[in-house]
């Protein structure tokens, strides 16, 4: 029996010398959690990969918790829930582990994001121009790339809004998300951000970055950051 992709020596190995106690664990495994939807059930394995501080079970569930549609706000509740038996130092060990990810969003929490309050901007900042209001088209939309950071720009009923590129969750392309109001919906999995505060409606822990706009006279459009 070879090894699965991704699997555990030791895993492959005990399937090998005690293949039907094996299969009668991860069959127990497996059923067990059959009521729970996915999403819940991957923040469990979260708590638990916690307590035994297993940095690569936690990454491996992180990851998929995610993919169910979970924030990094209850990816962070989740580690916390495992402080009672877990103690403080799992706990930090764990987040560290989430932060060397480098996963979208969580460097949006390490700053301070999640509070609810009104996104906070760079202060200050240099006016970069972006597009004119020529290069927005029919569509009313366009997506540029300035000094390695990709942005969306939006012309919604005279306005023009200037947000993040890509959805904190996946980095879905938010510039082929579907409009709505004054909101904008990831094409991936249907998060919708508020266009001028960046906040996530069906996701209250997760925003994108926004950005002041300037329209010149002759049409240029111009964001600080």
């Amino acid at each position: 029996m070879g090894k699965a992709k991704g699997e555990s020596k030791g895993l492959a190995y005990l399937k090998k010398v005690r293949p039907e106690a094996i299969a009668h664990l991860l069959k127990f495994f497996r059923e067990s959690g059959q009521h729970l939807e996915p999403r819940t059930r991957f923040l469990i394995s979260i708590v638990t990969k916690v307590i035994n501080l297993s940095p690569r079970g936690l990454q491996q569930y992180v990851r998929r918790a995610l993919e169910e549609g979970a924030t990094p706000d209850e990816i962070i509740d989740a580690v916390l829930c495992s402080y009672p038996c877990a103690g403080l130092t799992k706990v930090v060990d764990a987040i560290d582990v989430i932060l060397d990810m480098n996963l979208p969003g969580f460097e949006t929490l390490e700053e301070g994001a999640g509070s609810g309050a009104p996104p906070v901007d760079e202060p200050g900042g240099e006016w970069r121009e972006l597009a004119t209001r020529e290069e927005l088209g029919e569509d009313g939309r366009l997506e540029v790339n300035v000094e390695g950071r990709s942005l969306a720009v939006f012309h919604i009923d005279g306005e023009i809004f200037v947000i993040d590129g890509h959805c904190p969750h996946r980095s879905g392309p938010l510039i082929r998300g579907q409009v709505e109001g004054k909101t904008v919906v990831c094409p991936l999995h249907h998060w919708q951000f508020e266009l001028q505060t960046g906040a996530c409606q069906n996701n209250p822990g997760a925003r994108v970055g926004t950005y002041e706009v300037r329209i010149e006279d002759d049409g240029r459009i111009l964001a600080r950051f």
